[in-house]
This record gives C-alpha cells, structure tokens and sequence, in this order.
C-alpha cells in the first residue's frame, strides 16, 4: 500500500473517531442536563402540590381541592397524580391509559428510573401532622426523544466533518505524493551524475529541505567518488611506475652480474672493464635501495598512528654530518657540490626526528641531481627564515619548475619526468614530514636558473641570537 493511501486512511479514520467521541459527549451530556431539568420540575410541582393539598385538607374544602388538581391533567409530562388522605381515601387521581399506580414505587433519582417515568412522592403535613399523601409520575420519555433527534443531527454534522476532513486530506495527499516523488527520484538517483530538479514550488518547503539535503549529500558522494577514483587511478599509476622503475635497475644489476660470474665473458674483460660493471651494479643497488625506502618512509608517514621520534638536534652540527653522504651523491652524479650554513644559526638547535629530517634532506638532493645538468651546482644551506623559524634548502641549477605545477610536486606519484630514478614520492615523503613537524616547504623556483627547495621548521637560538629563545633562557 502506498504512502499516500495510508496516510488518507488513517487520518479519516482519525476524524471518524473523533467524530463518534463527540457525538457521544455530547448526547450524554445532553441527556445528563435534560434529566437534571426533569428532577428539577418534578421537585417543583411536588412542592407547590403538596402546599395546596396541606392547605385545602386542613380547611376540609375537599371539593375544591378536587377542581385545583385537575387542573394539573393538561400537564403534558405528569404522567400520574394521585392525593389521598391520611387514612389513604383517595382524595384525586390522574394517570395515563394503562399505567397501574398500584406497582409504583418510589425511584432513587431520575438517572435511574425502572421505566419510562420519574416517581416521587411524599407525605401531606399541616400543623406538624400527616394529613395526606401525594404520589406524582414525571414522563422522561420527552428526553429520550430529544436525545435521539440529537445523536441523529450530531451524527450528520460529524459524517459531513469526516467527509470534509477527508477530502481535505485527499487534496493535500495529492501534493504530499507528488513531493514524495520527487524524493524518491532523487533517492533513486543518488549514485548518478546528475539529480533531477525540483519544481521551483517546492524549493520552499519542507520537502524542498531534504531535497536541498539529499543534494548535498549527492555533492559529497560524487566528491568521494571523484578522490576514490582519483586514488585508483594513482594507485595504479604507482604500480606501472614502480614496474616500469624497477625493470631497468634490475636488468641492469641482473646483467651485470652475468657477465661478472660468468667465466668465459670475465676473461675477455681487463680490469677497468670489470669496474665499470660492479660501478653499474652498485648503481643499480643504490636506485632500488632509494626507490624501496621512498616506498616505506610514505607509507609510514601515511600513518596517523605513527609518532616521530623528536630530540634536540644541533642544526649547524647535523648538517655537518650530512653533507659529506650528499657531496657523494653529488659528485658522483657529474655534478658540483657546494654547502654553506649562516653564522647566525652558531648554537641554535631543532627539535625533530633526526632520521627523518636526514631523509628530507637526502630527498631534495636526490631530486636537484635529477634535474640539474651535467656541471650544474647543487648547495645545501641554512639560514634564517625569520625570527622564530630557519631554513634548511637545497637549490640546483636546473630548467626550474612552472608556477603552475609548483603544489603538485608534493603530490604522491607526482614528478615532472617520467625518468627511472624516483617513483613521485620523495618530494611527497618531505611535505608529509614537514607536517609532521610543524614546518613547510617553501619553494623558490625561476625559468632556466634552477629552483629552491627550503624546508622552514622552527628553531631557538640563544637569547643573543635571532629565533626563539631557548628553553631556560631569559
């Protein structure tokens, strides 16, 4: 069963009900104050018939009691009157055709009488002495009547509210199943490129709310759907690279050492011959060793749960000790290798892991080797970058890097050259560090000059010196 149906049934059973609750009321209570008025007329008469009989028997005018009682028969509601003396001669009596007087007892209240008429009665006094009696019979039947004339308007008047009611609820079910529609669509279409819209008659309801919240949700779902697909894709791009990287290393190392091992082949090499073939398996060594430990650095920075383990480092003395693993790099690239660290960083220190700020540094200089040419110079350096903050950069004279692609070198998988030598990960491990510690990267790059890679983390100096001043200082 639809929606709309239920909710047209139940709301006219609702007003239904309602309507036979009322109904109900209000004939009860109709009947209640009918009956009331009925005690209350019975309670009269018998007062003012029982002061004219008291009146009329203490005189002894018998015959003109008689005249003023009969009066009473033109009373449509006295259904009997009989007045007898003390010693129970009948003085008067009036009832209706068949009504036996003799069977009727007094009732308790006119709520319940044991027929359709309220008796009552009671004893004639004059002087203090009984000097007659009086029973009189009050017809109810009249409420009843009026009653049923009640319940049967009332009932008009409540089959008219439901009808209304329902009809009312039919035309708004109508508009309510349509915008119910609408929803669905939308439900439906959750998953797809596109919603469809709303008529502009809705965009103002309630209805028009969780349509604008259903599209909100859509807009967030196509965005995840959008990164997940985005992510499928540089996963994919990591395994054709990381395949298509790793082959060359590894075909070179492999023939290599076929042609070192194999005793036919090493007779017919002299002895620089068979050095530059362990230089190229030493070389294909080191490029796996690097791709293999870019691989492993990301995917523990990648990790929420994984905590940096930070000491205080002596930045002018930590650079020290990696220069001279740099400058090998360098030098055995064919390229220049320059350092320079500024005397004003004398005595200031770092707070940081020291593994992997050396990886940052190893990762920008590998990356200048890659694009610096043949010659070229690469420095590493530092120096202050303001006052609480230093730099640690590595500047190359390579081509330089296009302001446009400047954000995505820290991407993962991303790198300006399809060459064998880095997987887009090293630049990408040195941002996720440089979050790691409260720093950043800042790159200076200009067409044709070569670039700038600065890694500003904070530092504290002495209290004489520029930065931060160092814990325990004043």
């Amino acid at each position: 069963m639809k929606l709309r149906v239920k909710f047209l049934i139940s709301l006219s059973a609702l007003s239904l009900v309602f309507s036979l609750v009322m109904i109900a009321d209000r004939t009860l209570g109709f009947r209640r104050t009918m009956l009331e008025r009925t005690q209350d007329r019975t309670d009269y008469l018998t007062e003012f018939i029982t002061e004219l009989s008291s009146h009329y028997l203490e005189t002894g005018n018998i015959s003109r009691l008689k005249e003023v009682l009969k009066s009473f028969d033109h009373f449509k509601n006295i259904a009997y009157l009989k007045v007898s003396d003390a010693q129970g001669r009948l003085i008067y009596r009036m009832a209706e055709p068949g009504l036996k007087l003799v069977e009727k007892t007094r009732d308790s209240d006119v709520f319940h009488p044991v027929d359709d008429v309220f008796d009552t009665g009671r004893e004639i006094i004059s002087k203090g002495e009984v000097v007659g009696y009086l029973q009189l019979g009050v017809s109810t039947s009249g409420v009843d009547e009026a009653m049923a004339n009640l319940a049967w308007r009332a009932t008009l008047i409540g089959v008219t509210f439901t009808a209304f009611i329902t009809f009312a609820a039919w035309l708004l079910s109508i508009k309510l199943g349509r915008e119910l529609t609408w929803l669905s669509g939308i439900a439906e279409n959750i998953e797809s490129e596109k919603l469809p819209e709303l008529p502009s008659g809705a965009l103002g309801s309630d209805t028009g709310g969780i349509a604008r919240t259903l599209k909100t949700l859509h807009g967030r779902l196509r965005e995840e759907e959008g990164k997940r697909r985005e992510s499928e894709i540089l996963k994919n791009d990591f395994f054709e690279m990381t395949v298509h990287d790793l082959k060359q290393p590894v075909t070179a190392l492999k023939a290599s050492m076929d042609l070192l091992l194999s005793d036919e082949d090493r007779k017919l090499y002299d002895k620089k011959q068979v050095e530059g073939l362990t230089k190229i398996a030493r070389t294909s060594l080191a490029m796996l060793t690097t791709m293999i430990t870019d691989v492993l650095n990301t995917a523990k920075l990648n990790n929420p749960q994984y905590q940096p383990e930070r000491e205080r480092i002596n930045l002018e003395s930590f650079l020290k000790e990696c220069a001279p693993e740099n400058a090998a790099s360098v030098a055995a690239a064919g390229k220049r290798w320059e350092y320079e660290v500024g005397p004003e960083l004398a005595g200031c220190w770092i707070f940081g892991d020291t593994d992997l700020i050396r990886r940052v540094i190893g990762n920008l200089v590998l990356n200048a080797i890659q694009y610096t040419p043949e010659g070229g110079a690469i420095k590493l350096g530092a120096r202050l970058h303001d006052a609480d903050r230093a730099a640690i950069y590595v500047s190359d004279e390579g081509e330089g890097i296009p302001d446009s692609f400047r954000q995505e070198i820290f991407k993962k998988y991303s790198t300006m050259s399809r060459s064998s030598k880095n997987l887009g990960l090293g630049l990408a491990f040195c941002k996720m560090a440089a979050d790691r510690h409260s720093a950043f990267l800042d790159v200076r790059s200009e067409a044709g000059k070569g670039t700038e890679i600065r890694f500003v983390v904070p530092v504290y100096c002495p209290s004489d010196r520029g930065g931060k001043r160092a814990k325990g200082t004043k």
